[in-house]
């Protein structure tokens, strides 16, 4: 080989490009240089590349957004769930503690001396309300037919019901049984505005048209006396024999406090002894 000087241009020239890219060893031999050079060249800039891409990609944070996202979730849905779960006994709590009411209770142990409360139930004070309908006397609860003779022993019964159609269930309701021969019996009981049944305080006195003594009351029923509530008030009774025979009228009055009140009757044939 000639010395670097007396070597042709082309030879010196590509001599200095491979040593200075580091290629001399492929130069020497006199094939055309510039493939060997143009390939290296490329392979150079290939792998520069991807030194530069292996960099960047190196050089990005790695993205831990999703996995801390799914952490919060996975905390939230245990925050979630656990407070249910308090809230679940809290409320089991309040629904099935026991409830409080008379008597005596005993405090829970705690160490101290226990301590006995007395505690006395609520009593309610809704006011009393009580709307009387017309007393109910069927044909079975009667007799027709009665003699005077003071003996024989009668009954007569009456069912006192409120406007709801129900049998009273208060024991504060006045019945009385008495007997007239007046078939009018509303105009005696509406007198000067209903003053017999307002005016409770004297129900018990002989009211006008009454036929007094006509009835003599076995005890224990009295002519005045409570109503049954829940039930019928019955009465017992014989006629004196001081009554005249003929038609009369068994009056019922119904009367709660002077406040509410109302009545019926049923016609009876007195029939005198023989």
């Amino acid at each position: 080989m000639l010395p670097f000087a007396d070597q042709p241009y082309y030879h010196r020239k590509f001599r200095r490009i491979g040593a200075k890219c580091g290629y001399y060893t492929f130069i020497r031999t006199e094939i055309a240089p510039s493939y060997a050079i143009i390939t290296k060249q490329r392979k150079y800039y290939q792998g520069k590349n991807s030194i530069q891409s292996m960099q960047t990609l190196s050089s990005q944070p790695p993205n831990h957004i999703s996995q801390q996202t799914r952490k919060i979730a996975v905390f939230a849905v245990l925050l979630f769930a656990l407070s249910g779960l308090i809230s679940g006994f809290a409320v089991g709590a309040f629904t099935h503690s026991k409830p409080h009411g008379s008597g005596t209770t005993k405090s829970v142990n705690t160490g101290t001396t226990p301590v006995t409360q007395s505690t006395k139930g609520s009593v309610s004070t809704a006011p009393e309300n009580v709307n009387l309908d017309l007393p109910v006397i069927n044909q079975a609860d009667f007799s027709y037919f009665q003699v005077a003779n003071g003996s024989t022993s009668y009954t007569f019964s009456t069912l006192i019901i409120n406007k709801s159609k129900n049998p009273i269930q208060v024991s504060d309701v006045t019945c009385k049984l008495w007997l007239t021969k007046d078939a009018d019996v509303n105009s005696i009981l509406r007198a000067d505005n209903y003053a017999l049944p307002r005016s409770f305080d004297t129900i018990q006195q002989s009211f006008p048209k009454e036929v007094v003594g006509a009835f003599t009351f076995t005890a224990p029923t009295q002519q005045t006396q409570p109503c049954t509530p829940k039930g019928k008030t019955t009465w017992s009774y014989t006629i004196s024999p001081t009554i005249d025979p003929g038609i009369y009228y068994a009056v019922v009055l119904a009367d709660w406090k002077g406040k509410s009140f109302d009545w019926s009757w049923v016609a009876i044939r007195i029939k005198k002894a023989t």
